[in-house]
């Protein structure tokens, strides 16, 4: 990546000031490229001199000089000027720019991906809801930022894999099975008593149940019903879960079951490695994990004083698993933000079976509002997933979730979502793909121009402001996809493509790619030079819109669209 070139750049700089006594022998300071907030700076900067200054006892500026100096200047970089109080600017060569159009051409999908992860094993856990009850849109959120976040990691050089914990044990099973028979005898015509518990979420289930299985339960006791139909009614939440998260472009490698954990003695493997690391303790009939040993606030139950678990022994078992069964060196698990207290407690446990805290990043996400509305089930204004499907579909859905932080919270605008007007993000995104694509169709019909043509067009005829900034915004991919993979800040994804989106219309308003309608072409070098050029940017367009899970349309319809050369656009 060339921003990493950069900075081996100004090491080795450094390192031959300090060999030839320009510069004291000093430690080598941490080396931060970044890019100037003028663009009329260069393309690149760091400030490493005024780092220095003190250490060395120089001025910033002599040692911005002195490190210009000793720079060995590739081919890729025109000029290196300094500027106060101590930066040294780096301009990066035409002739550089306009070949790695072709470069990136040649890359296809793959342009962009970096080795960060060095095919490091990872797990990416996202929304792993209770199986009780239709997925709600808030889910969502956690949904689209694991799914992105994995596709990320994996062009990042990590092997991913992404799982769904299925939270199908304990005592809230006991209560969803009995609600699943009441809801189901209740369809029936029978009178049931309201279970102690209600859990209206079962009212589907048995709902399910009912129209695919008949009415073949009745003739069991409720004991025996209870048991049977129970699991059958989580089964049929599943499936809906499934399909839900199917229709939102979100697949998974893995559906882990929380029983699983109990049935293959996991839970009581990992109760015993926490006894034998001494922290664990029992008082009060029950047993405790010591975690006020490591640091917490408190001591937290594992085993209730009736013999029943509770979820954090499980989870602890689940991450043992991760960690030491499928040896998983990476786990990010998606979380709600009413998990956050769960954190701290989790990264103990981890401690105490001696593994690395830090290999668990644990991201919560804030909750999502619609229309201005807070979506809560004590509000019973909840709304489905799949409702939210069914009125704007998966790509406004992906696009809106994955642009905002996790830790915002987020108002979900539904009529912008819907809106086909460059006031829509999503539609402005994806709208600059089926636009290049539109001018493909052009070109072919009125001069047949077929891509095997232009795919040979003369990279050096490119050189205007907005040619040039379209390809500055291209070569910006590699360093999106790193920043993203380190930070987990999936957000950056979606503004990259808008600001990509923005370079190329600047580039369509001032720079002619065809001729006016009915009208021969005024230059055919330059023409197949900018659909070249545009192809580049269609394919990194496309490879962004990929990485959140969401279409790169060839068409699309938008009215009143003044396209290029000022024409009124036919739909694009």
């Amino acid at each position: 990546m060339i921003k990493d070139e950069i900075s081996n750049l100004i090491k080795d700089a450094i390192i031959a000031a300090m060999d030839d006594g320009t510069l004291p022998e000093l430690n080598m300071p941490d080396i931060v490229v970044e890019h100037p907030t003028k663009p009329e700076h260069g393309d690149y900067a760091t400030g490493v001199a005024m780092k220095m200054a003190r250490a060395a006892k120089l001025a910033p500026l002599k040692i911005a000089e002195i490190i210009k100096h000793h720079l060995e200047s590739p081919p890729y970089i025109s000029a290196v000027e300094i500027a106060p109080p101590g930066f040294v600017n780096l301009r990066l060569s035409k002739e550089w720019l306009t070949n790695l159009v072709g470069e990136i051409i040649q890359a296809g999908e793959t342009f962009g991906n970096v080795d960060l992860g060095k095919g490091e094993k990872a797990q990416v856990e996202f929304v792993s809801a209770n199986p009780t009850g239709l997925l709600p849109f808030a889910s969502g959120r956690g949904g689209v930022l694991g799914d992105v976040l994995a596709s990320v990691l994996e062009a990042a050089g990590y092997e991913v894999e992404r799982e769904y914990y299925i939270n199908d044990a304990g005592s809230r099973m006991d209560v969803f099975y009995k609600n699943v028979w009441f809801y189901y005898q209740k369809e029936l015509g029978r009178q049931p008593a309201t279970p102690d518990a209600p859990y209206p979420t079962a009212e589907y289930a048995a709902k399910e149940i009912l129209r695919e299985e008949g009415d073949k339960y009745l003739k069991l006791t409720d004991k025996e019903a209870i048991a049977t139909i129970g699991p059958v009614g989580i089964g049929k939440i599943i499936e809906a879960i499934h399909t839900d998260l199917d229709r939102l472009k979100i697949e998974y490698n893995h559906w882990f079951s929380e029983q699983s954990l109990f049935a293959d003695g996991s839970v009581d493997h990992t109760l015993k490695l926490l006894r034998e690391s001494g922290h664990v303790a029992e008082k009060e009939g029950a047993v405790w994990f010591v975690s006020t040993a490591l640091g917490q606030e408190k001591d937290n139950v594992l085993i209730r004083s009736n013999g029943v678990p509770t979820y954090f022994i499980s989870d602890i078992a689940y991450h043992h698993n991760k960690f030491v069964t499928r040896g998983f060196s990476k786990v990010i698990n998606i979380w709600g933000a009413d998990h956050q207290g769960h954190i701290p407690r989790m990264k103990a446990a981890m401690t105490a079976l001696h593994l690395n805290p830090d290999d668990l990043t644990i991201i919560t996400v804030q909750m999502v509002m619609i229309n201005g509305k807070k979506m809560k089930k004590a509000h019973g204004n909840v709304i489905p997933l799949r409702d939210m499907l069914n009125q704007i579909g998966a790509d406004p859905i992906r696009y809106n979730l994955a642009a905002r932080s996790p830790d915002t919270q987020f108002d979900f605008n539904v009529d912008l979502a819907l809106e086909q007007s460059s006031e829509n993000p999503v539609f402005y995104v994806q709208y600059a793909h089926a636009r290049i694509a539109s001018i493909f169709r052009k070109a072919k019909e009125r001069y047949g121009i077929e891509e095997t043509a232009f795919i040979e067009g003369d990279l050096n005829l490119l050189g205007t402001s907005s040619e040039l900034g379209l390809i500055r915004q291209l070569l910006l991919l590699p360093e999106v996809i790193e920043d993203a993979a380190r930070t987990y800040e999936i957000h950056r994804i979606p503004q990259y493509a808008y600001r990509l989106a923005e370079a190329l219309q600047v580039f369509y308003e001032r720079d002619r790619v065809l001729g006016a309608k009915d009208q021969p072409l005024p230059d055919p070098a330059l023409s197949l030079a900018r659909l070249r050029l545009l192809l580049a940017a269609k394919t990194v367009l496309a490879r962004t819109l990929h990485l959140m899970g969401m279409t790169a349309p060839e068409e699309m319809i938008r009215e009143g669209e003044i396209g290029e050369n000022g024409e009124e656009s036919e739909s694009v």
